[in-house]
Parts: structure tokens; sequence; C-alpha cells
């Protein structure tokens, strides 16, 4: 045991006397913020999960980002839906959360006959129709001002949007400046007292649909798109933020078509582009790592079928975040959902703990973990436990050998021993802070997963 994990788990001990009778909402076993603490800590939830407040407050979220998708329903059915999502964005500025709307890009308001457009990807249409456009920029301005109680608005490039599949594709990359700098007005008209900023997700759909994400080809036209969205002072200055995607970084899908060609992945945005941002006092630069706490990058689960149970990639969250602090970004917001919420609870407050924290490490972050489900006696095996999985990850198996991380120290060699010890593991009766679920709960999950590591690989 090092002098540092001693200290940590001594800090941890002594506020267990404290917390051992608290209710499951109680504040973490952590401090609230730590040295090198990043200035926005969000997470983009797609819409509000008050359930999960109080654990998102213990990994020390600070920011959520809702989506709007009014353009997937009828007009005549937007009431309803902008008035619950309204209430969404002032339910979490009471939990005390700064809230942040993405908006969508070239999507047409759907018009039936049902009720919902059933693709889920909306109807694109040409920005350079203005009739069509400025169609676009009133129904935006709508969700603007229902939603003005919202501390920013975010324009998304595209997937959805762009020009993938549609018969007037491609578009110049720079039509979707043109319409970025449009709704900026509508925002600072709307609501003029929140924030605006733009996100070149996938802004090579417009320029190129006719590139698959499948190749680096792709890859290295988002790279290029997104550096003259940064660099147009028209559009990105002190009057708007950025969230910028770090493909080139993390993600495993964009990571392998560089190796498979040959190609080293060029690691974008550079330390020198937020010095840039900077010197032109852009407001707020975030990192966007959309599938950082997921293992589902590129729609599979790697080699060993369909996942199950639980996932924990602490390493290559703590790597991602570090690298992102060390370039200069003040923020990064993080992906969550609903349906996978449970099974990434422990990448979520690893997430919110290596933003708060550099010191933070991955061992450390598990041993928390571990010790706030499982009871004094048996936190040490569940941590093992905890390791092991780390360690068998989708997301790493993935991952081009290259950009693999050395496995955390971990006593356990194979999923048998791992679901031996964790026989062993009572959980906590009552959790040293809010959990998305019961930590009985938690541990069925773990042996969930390490039963699907043991069946016979013919049978998965």
């Amino acid at each position: 045991m090092t002098g540092q994990l001693l200290a940590v788990l001594l800090a941890i001990s002594g506020h267990v006397a404290a917390t051992e009778s608290a209710a499951p909402d109680a504040p973490g076993v952590h401090p609230p913020s730590g040295r090198g603490r990043l200035r926005t800590v969000g997470l983009y939830v797609w819409k509000d999960s008050p359930d999960q407040h109080a654990f998102w407050k213990a990994c020390g979220i600070d920011t959520l980002q809702f989506c709007d998708t009014h353009w997937s329903l009828r007009a005549d059915v937007l009431g309803p839906y902008y008035a619950a999502l309204a209430a969404d964005v002032d339910r979490a500025r009471r939990s005390g959360f700064r809230v942040n709307v993405l908006l969508f890009s070239n999507i047409a308001q759907w018009e039936g006959p049902s009720e919902r457009e059933p693709t889920g990807t909306g109807l694109l249409f040409d920005p350079r129709d203005p009739a069509a456009l400025e169609k676009r920029l009133t129904a935006i301005a709508r969700a603007v001002r229902t939603l003005r109680h919202a501390h920013g608005f975010t324009l998304l490039a595209g997937d959805p949007g762009g020009a993938v599949g549609a018969p007037f594709g491609p578009v110049p990359a720079a039509e979707w400046v043109r319409m970025a700098k449009r709704v900026r007005d509508v925002v600072r008209r709307e609501a003029p007292r929140a924030q605006f900023n733009v996100n070149p997700w996938a802004i090579a759909y417009w320029q190129r649909p006719d590139l698959g994400c499948g190749g680096h080809e792709w890859w290295s036209q988002e790279a290029e798109l997104t550096r003259a969205v940064l660099a147009d002072p028209e559009l990105v200055g002190s009057g708007t933020g950025v969230e910028i995607p770090p493909h080139h970084y993390y993600r495993p899908l964009a990571l392998r078509c560089f190796e498979q060609a040959g190609i080293a992945p060029e690691r974008r945005p550079t330390a020198e582009d937020v010095r840039a941002l900077r010197a032109r006092r852009v407001p707020r630069i975030w990192a966007w790592p959309y599938f950082l706490l997921d293992e589902a990058d590129d729609g599979d689960v790697g080699p060993d079928g369909r996942a199950a149970g639980i996932q924990i990639e602490a390493r290559y969250i703590h790597r991602l975040v570090a690298q992102m602090r060390a370039i200069g970004m003040d923020g990064i917001i993080g992906n969550w959902s609903y349906a996978g919420h449970l099974a990434k609870a422990l990448n979520t407050y690893a997430f919110g703990r290596f933003c708060r924290d550099e010191r933070a490490t991955p061992v450390q972050i598990i041993d928390e973990y571990a010790r706030c489900v499982a009871d004094e006696a048996t936190w040490s095996a569940l941590a093992q436990v905890l390791r092991y999985l780390e360690g068998e990850s989708n997301w790493q198996r993935k991952l081009p050998p290259g950009e693999r991380l050395p496995a955390l120290p971990c006593d356990l060699a194979t999923s048998e021993q791992a679901l031996a010890t964790l026989g062993s593991v009572r959980p906590r009766p009552v959790p040293l802070f809010a959990l998305p679920e019961p930590p009985s709960a938690y541990l069925r999950r773990i042996e969930q997963r390490l039963r699907a590591r043991t069946a016979p690989r013919e049978a998965r």
C-alpha cells in the first residue's frame, strides 16, 4: 500500500464515523473540490432525471445539458413537451445545477401524420434555402424563448443534422457557420442573459456526407473542419463559447481507423489551439467527449458479445481528463443515458472526481466507490473485483494495442476468482454517498457481468 493511498483511506475512515448513519443522499467521502478543478463539470443527460440529482452532486457534477428535440414532434403537440422541458430546467436550477440546452441545426419540423417522427434522426433541409432556414430559425426562437431560464444554449453541427443521405448534399461547412451566427442572434434576442456555445460535432457530415466514419478520411475531415470553425473570429470570440469533441484523443473507432491506415492520429485540439481561443477571449472552452463514459462507441460491445452488468473504464477516463486539463480546457461535458446509467455509475463518479481533483487516481476512485457500496470488513475485497473488471473492459479491447494502458494492480487473475471473492462481499446498509441504486443491487449487477465473462464462449 502506497503512502498516498494510505492517506486517502485514513481520511475516508475518519469520515465514516460521521456518515455511517447518514441518509442515502449524504455528501460524498471526498472534499467538494480539489487542486486543478475544472470550472465546468457537466453531463449531457438529454432530459432531467431528478432521482439522479443527489448522485450527480456526489460525483461533483455542476452542469446538466438537456436536449431540445421539438423537431421530432408534430407542432400541434409541442405545448405539453415544452411545458415539461421548461419544468426540467427550473427543477435542475433549484437543485443547484447550471443548465445548458442543446439545439440541432438543419432539421425541419415534423408535420405528421404520426405524432412523432419515426426515425429519430429528423428530416434534413438545405440551409441554403432561405425559406426553410427562416422556418427553422423561427422554431428555434420559440424553443429559446420558452426555455429562456436556462443558463445557456449550444448549437450542434450534425448527427442528427448535416447532409447524410439528403438529396441536396453535400453542403459547405461554411453554411453551418452561417447558420450558427443566425442562431446566436436568436439566443441574444430571446434569452439575452443566456450564454451561447457552438459544438462542431460531426461537422464532416455537412461537407463530406459521402465519407463514412469507418475510415480515417472522415476523421481527418472532421478535424480540418473543426479547426476552420474555431478559427472563425466572427463566430467564436468573446460572445461565443466552444464545446470541442476530442475524438482523436480517446475514441476507439477513430483510433482504430488511423491504425488500420498506418497513420498517426492528429491530437486536436492542442494547447496552442486553446491559447489562440483564449487570446480571442472565448469565455468557455469545453471538451465534449460523448462516448467517454460508455463502452458502446461504435455501436458494438466488443469481442465478448452483448455487455451485461457493469462497466468500468477508470484509467481511460483519467487519461482523457488529464489530457484536456493539460491543454487548457476549462470544462468537460460527459455523456449520461438513462438506459445505461446503472451499468456505468462508477464511470460517472470517476469522471466527476477526476475533473474536480487532478490528484485523484483510478485506484483511489475505485476504492472510494467500493467503500461506499460494501461494509467496512469487505470493501477491500470488492475493490479487487472492481479492479479486475476495469482491466477487462470492452472499451479497452476495442482500442488499438498502442493506445491501451497498463492494468491496475489486482490480486485476481480470472473471472472465477473474482466471482469467489465477490461472494464474500457484504453490502453496506447505508451507502456513504448517494448511489443510483442500492448497494445490494449493484453487487448483483457485478455478479451478472462476471458470470457473462465466465460463460462458455459458444454460448455468448
